[in-house]
């Protein structure tokens, strides 16, 4: 024993197994408690040669472990198992104990997903060892997957001899990530597709299995890559026309939802099984249901051919394929429609009455343009009462959403408790950050001790690991939120070091953008040091709306509840307070206001009787095209608020000059987007949405929006104008890259119109310029766009387009611009639209068939249309 604690301590391991080797159960056993402790000083040593003393920890303590359970949770122990990649010495120390021993420790290690996957040689010589059946996890399958290729060997002839290889090759197909490498191949081994079919035909393996596996992958879908491999698995496979009919039902189920490649693969053998009188009518029908509905343009088109080709080959089959093809009228893309409706007209005459019908009541989903055709095609039978006439003008927006008034702090200090903790652990609306907060202040001044003993299983689940001042000013500089600044000072563990150290971060290289962050915390530096001398009852600056909107008349009776009590108020609260008063300031407020006596009081009514704090002159520009700024964006330069030099720091550069070209951020991170930025100032929109504008461009060209793409509800809920900065903001919120992240663009878009602060034009041409400067794609601000459209709210889309349209017309044609003029010219046709473009009517008049000619020659007779009852 002391001669295996001795190798261990110099870092031999290669004498560990054999000195483990000569132990019994009890002496193992006690030499275990050693090796843990051990283990524990040496995760932060970065001596020379820690390396080695881990190494032999490891052996020595999987060794020790007389329970498999014991000796997997050593072995998958992250600090000790990558001291040896070698798996042959952890076999030799384990080399007394028996096959069942063996084997249940390989399964052990094979239930831990990272672990089997990175420790795969490890477990497989375990079980060859023990000589049992392989784990199937798919750690330890993907684990297996990754071995096979070496160099020097092709796939196949890895496989040929693998001994897993009849278990494994099946769960290729069932785990999630399997098959990553079947895409790939180098010139000398074609890689795993035409590994597994070579070995199908040598009898290895099922050639049915392969084929249904596969298949069913596809039908799961997954990303791209992954498609590839699988796709190719069936190119190699090579599949008779009996083995594709057999599976004509997972190949018309692949339709709907699989990913677009293996749609496209389903449909080339559906048209396959068609011309060879092997795919039933009702399984065509289906799969052209379903591939019509679907968005892919390609896919839609390929299915129409593929309609209107078994048309031609069987004219008895028309009355039940035609419906099928008509559900292609109601796409969001109008050259589908048309080809949709062309093929419909050309076999028209093989179809019945009661088919006819059907027909004429489907075309009333095509675009106007259309519906006319449809008219002198179907005649009687189609009635369409907007063919020849306009929709009226206007939008019927959504109901404005109304704020809610913030909620009292709660009831009791065990209530509180709970509801700082889910705070902590992340999200919550920036008033129930300052409900929780005020809260802490009211119960802090009440009862301090009963606080502390409701907060104290809250603190103990968020504490940092490390102690003393160094951990907590690292979880402040580390992100942590100005709220738990304030929890550690309700505990007592925040020091005066504490607080002045939080001042300092927040007033560290102030600059317009740091300011947004650094103001909560001036805030709760100066409430952490009011708890331990002249504690606050209440905050002043806590908002009455859920925007961050405070009542004047609110203030007042704050204030005037201070002067009662005899109250010094805290600067922050009371500058905090002030920039978030409601623009709204009934006369009976400003009369109370001068009834106050305190300078607090009287800095309230001056502000009142003032008419509140003026909005900022603002102004947009493009930044120069330099080495930071390849493609260059757009960003607004706010001017310094009048009055602004009489608020300390950091609410003086909160309000001070913003100029993102001229004196870019100094902080190097840019301003925070999220909606308790927008608190600060919530009556004065564009001062926030300036400094955030900077963050949301860098995000929008790395294609990472998300991130700050929620911030759109709030900035269109906030009040003061929506000027430039927050319609570049949606701009590039339309152009976000993900549906999920648009969606927040459309909510906001759909706010500022019902609210009558969407300046359509101001939009429109905004989205022009950044599209002309490569920051924003056009085909992404259609597809949110379409999301508009779907609510009915053509008009507005329409003026947003028709002021984006000239601009985009002007140079060359940028990649989109069809797809732009598609929707442009359905909003035009159905919202009543009027106005000539002068170079929409230029593009129309050009000759030829191409979309952009089509989509401007609609707009042009869209806009050109009488009203109906004109």
């Amino acid at each position: 024993m002391r001669e295996l604690l001795h190798v261990v301590r110099e870092g031999r391991a290669e004498a560990v197994p054999e000195l483990v080797g000569t132990l019994t159960a009890a002496e193992r056993r006690t030499c275990l408690p050693v090796l843990k402790s051990w283990r524990a000083t040496t995760r932060n040593n970065r001596d020379d040669g820690h390396w080695a003393i881990r190494a032999a920890l490891l052996l020595a303590g999987a060794g020790c472990c007389t329970g498999t359970a014991a000796a997997a949770q050593w072995l998958a122990s992250g600090d000790l198992r990558w001291a040896s990649r070698d798996p042959s010495p952890v076999l030799e120390a384990l080399g007394d104990r028996d096959p069942e021993w063996l084997g249940q420790l390989a399964h052990r290690l094979a239930e831990r997903r990272t672990v089997a996957e990175e420790e795969y040689p490890l477990i497989a010589q375990l079980v060859h060892a023990a000589g049992c059946e392989p784990p199937t996890t798919d750690g330890f399958v993907l684990g297996w997957e990754r071995s096979i290729p070496v160099h020097g060997m092709t796939v196949k002839d890895r496989l040929r001899d693998d001994p897993f290889l009849a278990v494994m090759v099946p769960r290729l197909f069932e785990v999630p990530e399997a098959g990553s490498d079947f895409q790939y191949s180098r010139a000398d081994d074609p890689g795993w597709p035409e590994a597994l079919a070579g070995l199908a035909e040598e009898g290895r393996l099922s050639r049915e299995m392969l084929i249904d596996g596969c298949l069913s992958r596809l039908l799961r879908g997954g990303r791209l890559g992954l498609v590839k491999g699988f796709l190719a698995l069936l190119t190699a496979l090579d599949l008779t026309e009996d083995e594709r009919a057999a599976h004509t039902l997972t190949w018309v189920r692949m339709v709907p939802d699989a990913h677009a490649l293996a749609v496209t693969r389903a449909q080339e053998v559906l048209a396959g099984l068609d011309e060879a009188g092997c795919l039933e009518s009702e399984h065509l029908i289906e799969a052209s249901r379903a591939a019509l509905f679907r968005p892919e343009k390609k896919i839609v088109r390929a299915q129409l051919t593929m309609l209107d080709k078994a048309m031609k080959r069987g004219g008895s089959r028309t009355d039940e394929l035609l419906p099928a093809a008509a559900v292609a009228f109601s796409h969001a893309e109008h050259s589908l429609q048309e080809q949709a409706l062309a093929l419909v007209v050309r076999h028209r005459k093989h179809a019945t009455g009661a088919v006819l019908a059907e027909l004429a009541a489907s075309a009333g989903q095509l675009s106007p343009d259309l519906r006319k055709r449809a008219a002198e095609v179907f005649g009687h039978a189609f009635a369409d009462e907007g063919v020849g006439a306009l929709a009226v003008e206007g939008d019927a927006l959504p109901p404005v959403p109304s704020a809610e008034r913030l909620d009292p702090a709660p009831l009791t200090s065990a209530e509180l408790a709970e509801e700082v903790g889910a705070l902590l652990r992340g999200g919550g609306t920036p008033a129930q950050w300052e409900r929780a907060l005020n809260g802490l202040v009211v119960h802090a001044h009440a009862d301090l001790a009963g606080l502390r003993a409701a907060l104290e299983p809250v603190v103990a689940q968020l504490r940092q690991p490390a102690s003393g001042d160094g951990g907590y000013r690292a979880a402040v500089v580390g992100g942590w939120n100005w709220l738990y600044c304030v929890v550690m000072s309700v505990m007592g563990t925040a020091s005066e070091k504490d607080l002045t150290f939080i001042r300092y971060r927040a007033l560290d290289h102030q600059c317009p953008h740091s300011a947004i962050r650094s103001v909560p915390l001036i805030r709760a530096a100066e409430i952490g040091a009011r708890l331990s001398d002249s504690p606050l009852p209440f905050l002043l600056a806590t908002p009455t709306w859920s925007t961050g909107t405070i009542e004047a008349s609110e203030l007042v009776a704050r204030l005037a509840a201070y002067e009662r009590s005899g109250t010094e108020p805290g600067h922050a609260d009371l500058d905090q307070a002030l920039l978030r008063l409601d623009r709204e300031v009934p006369p009976e407020a400003v009369a109370a206001a001068a009834k106050l006596t305190s300078p607090a009081g009287r800095r309230l009514a001056a502000r009142l009787a003032s008419g509140g704090l003026p909005d900022p002159a603002v102004s947009r520009d493009t930044e120069p095209l330099s080495r930071r700024a390849p493609r260059p964006g757009v960003l607004v330069r706010t001017e310094a608020v009048p009055g602004h030099e009489d608020y300390p720091e950091p609410f003086r550069s909160l309000l001070g000059v913003h100029d993102p070209i001229g004196s870019p951020c100094k902080c190097g991170s840019g301003g925070e987007c999220s909606p308790q930025a927008l608190a600060l100032l919530p009556q004065h929109r564009e001062i926030i949405a300036g400094r955030m504008l900077v963050s949301f461009a860098n995000l929008a060209e790395f294609d990472n929006v998300g991130e700050g793409a929620p911030v759109l509800l709030a900035l269109a809920e906030s009040g003061g104008p929506a000027g430039p900065a927050t319609h570049l903001l949606l701009a590039y919120g339309l152009g976000a890259r993900r549906v999920e992240e648009q969606l927040f663009a459309v909510d906001a878009m759909l706010i500022l119109a019902a609210r009558g602060q969407l300046d359509a034009a101001r939009l429109g041409s905004d989205i022009a310029e950044l599209a002309g400067l490569r920051r924003l794609k056009l085909q992404r601000i259609v597809v949110a766009l379409r999301g508009v459209v779907r609510t009915n709210v053509y008009a507005t889309v329409w003026a947003v387009l028709s002021a984006a349209l000239p601009l985009l017309l002007a140079g060359e044609a940028p990649h989109g611009l069809p797809a732009v003029l598609t929707i442009a010219a359905e909003c035009a046709e159905r919202c009543g639209a009027r106005g000539t473009i002068p170079e929409i009517n230029e593009l129309a008049a050009r000759s030829g068939p191409s979309q952009l000619v089509k989509q401007a020659r609609r707009i042009k007779s869209a806009t050109e249309m009488p009203v109906k009852g004109q």
